[in-house]
């Protein structure tokens, strides 16, 4: 069975060996890091997002993509 974006983005990053009491980042969050990461690098995109709370939220869609995209394609 496949799993959708949305349990592909809750599972975490880093595994923690199954340690419940362990913070983790989930693939999401990671996702979004690096999708903003890429974004402010990338002078001219950062320029046309204008708040801040807006580049957030593109980096969150291109996280989101991504899963969805992974989840379709296995």
């Amino acid at each position: 069975m496949n799993k959708t974006g949305k349990e592909l983005g809750n599972e975490p990053v880093f595994p923690a060996d199954g340690n419940p009491n362990l913070n983790y980042l989930t693939k999401r969050e990671y996702f979004a890091g690096l999708a903003m990461q890429g974004l402010i690098s990338s002078e001219t995109e950062y320029y046309n997002f204008g708040p801040f709370s807006n580049l957030a939220e593109q980096a969150v869609k291109r996280a989101d993509a991504l899963l969805n995209e992974l989840s379709t394609n296995k």
